[in-house]
């Protein structure tokens, strides 16, 4: 007679002890039934009391280390499913010894806890693969992007081979009946994650040319998007515009179409302003003496006023009929005005110096002529940058009235009534 295992006398003694206690005839069945849910309690108990123990003294050295890395697999709870695998290898090697002799119960329990094994598994990759991502956004460098696009890439793949491996598990169906299906399904498949390798490519091409990364103030000229970045995937890429609402465009759009970031522009300290005005053209005449007096007694431009006078007197001494202002030099009220607008910005603390200041005339359109002002304040932010750009134009606009110019604008009710 063969000699029975430890575990074979413990269960003849359970039911021994119900039969002759309790009068409860556990059947086979009923027995096996209560076995299981007894061996789940344990593993639960088990892995109760393993979390209890290890997880406090895993916190105590994170506090006291204060290691980013330790900091994160606490944080993903990478930990945690280390942890799982621990009485799901015990129950694996264990249902051999537990349940041989339950033939169709020992391949249903046992399918069961390779296919949970298979699944906390995947979960414990995916929490490394964020930990390796939520490390790498600590440094907010341009690898990020490249780490965090591989890293869902990975996780695609990953899930993937994760569901042939489950379909495997409960099916037994042979590898190589996989891999021929999975060879004739190539095209389906690539079709399937088309959108995926488009967005790793793209994210790798971000990452190597150092386009743009999270923070970044950009502006996407498809779609005229500008905002900054708050978040780059595989497939989208998430930007908060200046009204604080949440725009996304794929991943493809910063490679394929123009992308300006204005972050070199924040670290100069300084930032264009390129504005124009538009003048009435038959506000333009030659400056008379009386109105060259009125100019000189304008601080910025008195000592241009008294040199050009003295130059065009000197210059107009032998021109015949200089009495007429088209003979000969004359100054015109538009060409002072110019000069006046390049004195008054390089007066300006608010108006970068080492940086060109330009006053140009534009070509004349039907809605006159554009005089442009370009310059860089001393200032990048928003909030400063328009308040400068502002309180210029306030002047600017207000100004030019000073020099019998009109500023081209359509015709109000109030310019009727003055008609």
């Amino acid at each position: 007679m063969q000699d029975k295992s430890f575990y074979e006398e413990f269960s003849d003694g359970v039911k021994f002890f119900f039969n002759q206690y309790f009068k409860i005839d556990l059947s086979e069945n009923l027995f096996t039934f209560l076995e299981i849910v007894a061996w789940i309690a344990i593993l639960f108990v088990l892995d109760f009391v393993l979390r209890a123990v290890i997880l406090p003294l895993l916190k105590k050295l994170k506090n006291f280390t204060e290691n980013d890395w330790l900091k994160f697999l606490y944080k993903n709870k990478v930990f945690v499913s280390a942890i799982h695998l621990i009485p799901i290898s015990f129950a694996l090697s264990m249902n051999v010894i537990l349940f041989k002799n339950e033939g169709n119960i020992f391949h249903v329990v046992q399918r069961i806890t390779q296919l949970i094994s298979l699944i906390v598994f995947t979960q414990l990759i995916f929490r490394v693969i964020n930990t390796i991502i939520d490390v790498y956004n600590e440094e907010n460098s341009y690898t990020t992007v490249g780490v965090r696009t591989f890293g869902q890439m990975l996780k695609f793949i990953i899930t993937f081979f994760a569901i042939i491996s489950g379909i495997m598990i409960l099916f037994t169906v042979d590898k190589n009946t996989i891999i021929t299906v999975l060879g004739a399904l190539t095209a389906a498949v690539l079709l399937i994650f088309r959108d995926a390798i488009f967005g790793f490519v793209s994210g790798l091409q971000i990452s190597y040319s150092k386009i743009v990364k999270v923070g970044d103030w950009i502006t996407v000229s498809k779609g005229d998007i500008e905002g900054t970045v708050k978040e780059i995937n595989i497939n989208l890429v998430k930007i908060e515009k200046f009204d604080k609402s949440i725009a996304t465009v794929p991943t493809v759009d910063l490679v394929s179409s123009q992308v300006t970031n204005h972050m070199a522009m924040l670290a100069t300290g300084t930032r264009q302003i390129k504005r124009s005005v538009s003048f009435n053209v038959n506000s333009f005449q030659f400056c008379n003496e009386e109105m060259l007096n009125r100019f000189e007694n304008i601080t910025l431009i008195h000592h241009y006023i008294q040199q050009k006078r003295h130059e065009i007197s000197i210059y107009n001494q032998n021109i015949e009929n200089s009495d007429l202002d088209i003979n000969g030099k004359n100054l015109t009220n538009i060409g002072v005005f110019r000069i006046y607008v390049e004195h008054y910005l390089k007066s300006l603390k608010t108006v970068s110096q080492n940086d060109p200041i330009i006053v140009k005339q534009l070509p004349v359109s039907p809605l006159g002529m554009p005089l442009e002002i370009g310059c860089f304040t001393t200032s990048a932010s928003n909030l400063e940058f328009e308040r400068i750009q502002s309180d210029i134009f306030d002047h600017l606009l207000t100004a030019c009235r000073k020099f019998d110019l009109e500023i081209m604008q359509s015709i109000s009710l109030s310019d009727i009534k003055k008609l």
